[in-house]
């Protein structure tokens, strides 16, 4: 899918990134990651290169593993913990996949990862340009992978720019604004109900 934000395969130039190897850094990730239970980010994205375009839309997390991704012209993504379910409304098509099938490099399953998950994946490192602790740079351990590195940086211990980079050079940057923080979310925000007539392609 288009949307970067839940991407199955996400996207940055490695060079450009201004990265600082520490210790702390992986710790000091997850000790903001585990600030928050409920999440409810508004995202715009923007894709550089042929066919990039401006996407906005609204982000809803919660732990350990259930989020929700809208836009207005792009396909619904539930998880309920177990599955995912990417609705398609203009095709009638709904894609399912199991939530541990997920591509770890998707910032959506970044936000939800756990420490060990993290250091299986990346090697991170804090981001200098964003200060000691609020930016970070979290390069694939894989050396197959499609991207070069993911940068996130925070604000007031909340996510404000997640931006990915493809090994060919496609930058994609996500701005997100807070809407609500540690607040309930209503169930019904991960649960997905199937209109009728709907193609399903099963792949768990």
């Amino acid at each position: 899918m288009a949307v970067m934000l839940l991407s199955l395969s996400p996207l940055v130039a490695a060079g450009s990134a201004n990265v600082t190897p520490a210790a702390q850094a992986l710790p000091a990730l997850i000790n903001l990651l585990n600030q928050f239970q409920q999440l409810h980010l508004r995202f715009e994205q923007q894709a550089t290169g042929p066919g990039g375009e401006r996407q906005q839309g609204d982000f809803y997390l919660q732990r350990p593993a259930q989020f929700r991704l809208e836009s207005l012209d792009q396909p619904l993504v539930v998880s309920d913990g177990e599955t995912i379910y990417e609705y398609d409304a203009l095709l009638a098509q709904l894609k399912l996949q199991t939530f541990d099938s997920l591509d770890s490099l998707s910032p959506a399953k970044v936000l939800l990862m756990s420490e060990a998950e993290l250091s299986a994946s990346f090697v991170v490192t804090f981001d200098s340009a964003e200060g000691a602790t609020e930016g970070f740079v979290l390069v694939p351990t894989k050396t197959t992978s499609l991207i070069a590195w993911v940068r996130m940086t925070f604000a007031g211990g909340v996510p404000r720019q997640i931006t990915l980079m493809t090994q060919s050079k496609m930058q994609v940057s996500i701005t997100l604004s807070l809407v609500s923080l540690n607040e309930a979310l209503p169930s019904a925000l991960f649960q997905f109900e199937m209109p009728e007539g709907t193609d399903v392609i099963d792949d768990r």
